[in-house]
């Protein structure tokens, strides 16, 4: 349901949904991850919208669950092999923030995660090149769309790779 309350914009009813079954499952990492994305979506329509304080305490609320999910001592015990995905998922509201530099971290640190899979480093590489293009790094985004080249091809990353060597990567207008 929280993912189908996302896809229909009706991110309140998805984090209402989620805190309740976080609060029931609390260690179900999941049901916090699903809600730090719905808060950042929100955030992002929030900006679309100019409503800078509801944006700014929803992505303060979501970047605080992506923290504690990092941290979180049973998060360790039962996900410790999903943290590729909670970085990355972390990386991707860092890059609706705008919050570039923070967001290519998170992306490394998805692909540095013990166990990672290997589709998720490569993306993880990529996506890590694109928040390196927009934060004005363009040597360290190059090396980074070296390395995915290097990685098996997953999701068409060795095209948008080649694409990102050839000119920085640039934010698409929504």
């Amino acid at each position: 349901m929280i993912v189908l309350y996302t896809r229909e914009k009706r991110f309140a009813e998805a984090v209402a949904y989620a805190r309740e079954l976080a609060a029931k499952y609390p260690r179900n990492y999941l049901y916090r991850l699903e809600g730090a994305d719905a808060l950042v979506s929100q955030a992002a329509l929030d900006r679309q919208s100019s409503q800078a304080n509801g944006s700014n305490a929803a992505e303060a609320e979501a970047f605080a669950t992506f923290e504690s999910l990092l941290k979180d001592k049973s998060v360790r015990e039962t996900a410790a092999r999903e943290f590729d995905l909670i970085h990355f998922k972390y990386g991707e509201a860092l890059m609706t923030a705008g919050q570039y530099d923070h967001a290519a971290k998170e992306f490394l640190a998805s692909a540095d995660s013990p166990g990672a899979q290997q589709g998720m480093v490569t993306m993880a590489h990529l996506y890590a090149a694109r928040a390196l293009d927009l934060a004005g790094k363009r040597n360290d985004a190059l090396a980074q769309y070296r390395v995915v080249l290097a990685r098996p091809n997953v999701y068409d990353a060795h095209d948008q790779a080649q694409s990102g060597l050839k000119e920085a990567f640039k934010k698409k207008l929504s």
